[in-house]
């Protein structure tokens, strides 16, 4: 049997990577849009926020769920469950809790809400293209995981939502610590960590702080849209101790920045958005 990548410290791992210079512009040039897009959104008032949130939302669960060929999970049972709020410090518990919450309408061979009990690959067109960690690591990876999950410091890497939210999603498909689900939990822990990190970092027009509960953009449309193209740039990057993913992971980081850009122009320029426009000006004569 083939043997996943030993446990390495993912600390040390992070902190060998370096941003290359057209990333950072790139990422400058997005956050100006972006907050740009912010503020349009916080002049809303507080009922139509939560109205445009929620339908983000749902469009979210739908292609993420699509992107796994799966049943769509509905926002309102991930509003209730009240895991919108975990990022404030996740555990191994509530990892588990959002994984079985999400397969609820799925017919699964193994339990869910548990970390897996046996060997798991990834295959691309038929092809293994990566062996997950051995089950005996999975812990220790998911400590190290859990860890950089809550360190919110104030290098690039920990307080900018763009990149730490893609940090977080490509280490836990690394980690893979359940049997199915894996891509559909990372997507959720990236909006989570994403959500917070803009709460932190962005402020509204008048300098107030933000409170966001709800990712104010998402991008698993575009990830499904998109979705050979996102495995192969997930799947290059090497996992493993000592390796140099600068370049694989710049691509990535790249990728995804695209990605958020395409969804924000999206969400100002397609019927989507005109709908949703329209629904909040019904709602404003209210």
């Amino acid at each position: 049997m083939e043997e996943g990548t030993p446990y390495f410290n993912l600390q040390k791992y992070i902190q060998s990577v370096h941003i290359y210079q057209e990333t950072l512009e790139q990422l400058s040039e997005l956050q100006e849009r972006f907050h740009d897009y912010l503020n349009r959104l916080l002049s809303y008032g507080d009922e139509q926020l939560v109205t445009f949130l929620t339908l983000e939302l749902f469009n979210e669960l739908l292609y993420s769920n699509q992107i796994e060929e799966e049943k769509i999970l509905s926002p309102f049972d991930f509003i209730n469950y009240d895991l919108i709020n975990i990022s404030k410090y996740l555990t191994n518990r509530k990892i588990c809790e959002i994984q079985k919450l999400l397969l609820q309408h799925c017919q699964m061979p193994y339990p869910t809400g548990e970390y897996r009990q046996v060997p798991v690959y990834i295959l691309l067109q038929g092809q293994k293209v990566y062996t997950a960690p051995e089950v005996s690591d999975v812990p220790l990876f998911m400590r190290d995981f859990i860890k950089f999950f809550n360190n919110n410091s104030d290098s690039l890497i920990h307080n900018d939502p763009f990149i730490k939210a893609a940090f977080v999603h490509f280490l836990f498909i690394k980690i893979h610590p359940f049997v199915d689900g894996n891509g559909r939990v990372a997507r959720v822990l990236q909006n989570l960590k994403f959500t917070e990190l803009v709460n932190k970092v962005y402020q509204n027009k008048n300098g107030s702080a933000i409170h966001l509960k709800i990712a104010p953009v998402n991008i698993s449309y575009s990830i499904y849209h998109n979705k050979q193209s996102y495995y192969q740039k997930l799947n290059a990057i090497p996992f493993y101790k000592g390796a140099n993913i600068d370049d694989a992971f710049n691509h990535w980081l790249q990728f995804l920045l695209y990605m958020y850009d395409e969804q924000l122009y999206y969400n100002e320029h397609s019927k989507k958005a005109q709908n949703i426009s329209l629904t909040l000006k019904k709602m404003q004569k209210k």
